[in-house]
């Protein structure tokens, strides 16, 4: 795996595209309209330079104008943003709707493309094929995968393609680690990144609310939340949760001042059920 290197707003770990990327992030999965601006902004203003959409979510515009505002009033630069955004499978025009993201994002290039998820393998195919035109046209910088759990998966778009995914992203929290896929992908030089890092919707109190997570944080004199994005990052992900609370936004973020203990981390791991909470 590659190390880790400090930037001015956190800690940002060098791709196997040669492209710095974030470890901590925003994702914007449910957030839309004025919410969804107002989110991002926060993040921008509370330190985040990762933000995370996707196509499916319908609020890349949102996403977009957020940005542009944020540059604007001068909080940050967009070469200091690392911009993520995802396109279906089942796309019968991936080239266009690459075009049509940075049209509604407001933007020169995407940071990260992923594929969002399984489709059928021609689909998967066309579009990765795509995501691969599009960096060498330089409107995306680096391209990866999400929603694929194992290695024989993942594999496909390693050996097969001229460039390799440079992050997976999954659902990766406390209860599903999958710590055998971030160990294989590390070898490939690849990045697993979390979303649903507090167990995604219905299941958030379960994690925010474990007597071990809640005990480590009365150590730590932090929050619940900040102990489990403290975990994910030293575990070596890449986490976006999300929120639409700037209060919360602003709590994720303060974590870069503390660490948790060799013990902790090995108590953590154990709460690992290898059991996911969706199904796509």
């Amino acid at each position: 795996m590659a190390n880790f290197i400090v930037a001015e707003e956190g800690q940002r770990v060098r791709l196997n595209s040669g492209y710095e990327m974030p470890t901590l992030g925003l994702g914007t999965w449910t957030l839309t309209g004025k919410s969804c601006e107002k989110a991002v902004y926060a993040a921008l203003k509370s330190g985040y330079r990762l933000i995370d959409t996707a196509r499916y979510y319908g609020n890349e515009e949102e996403v977009g104008n957020a940005i542009r505002s944020a540059i604007k009033d001068g909080i940050c630069k967009r070469e200091e943003i690392f911009v993520t955004t995802k396109l279906v499978p089942w796309s019968n025009s991936p080239d266009r709707d690459i075009d049509d993201s940075l049209k509604k994002l407001g933007l020169s290039y995407i940071d990260l493309c992923l594929l969002h998820q399984h489709g059928s393998s021609s689909g998967d195919d066309a579009v990765y094929k795509a995501m691969i035109r599009a960096v060498k046209e330089g409107k995306i910088r680096s391209i990866g995968i999400s929603n694929f759990y194992t290695e024989k998966s993942a594999s496909h778009f390693i050996n097969d393609f001229e460039i390799p995914p440079a992050v997976i992203q999954n659902e990766n929290h406390l209860k599903y680690q999958n710590k055998k896929l971030r160990d294989w992908a590390a070898k490939k030089g690849i990045y697993i990144e979390s979303y649903y890092p507090f167990g995604g919707r219905g299941h958030t109190s379960e994690h925010l609310q474990n007597p071990l997570v809640l005990q480590i944080a009365k150590a730590h004199k932090k929050t619940a939340a900040q102990i489990i994005v403290r975990w994910h990052l030293q575990s070596g992900y890449i986490a976006i949760p999300g929120s639409s609370n700037p209060s919360h936004i602003e709590e994720n973020f303060d974590v870069w001042y503390f660490e948790l203990t060799e013990s902790e981390m090995e108590k953590l791991s154990a709460l690992d059920t290898g059991l996911r909470y969706e199904n796509w």
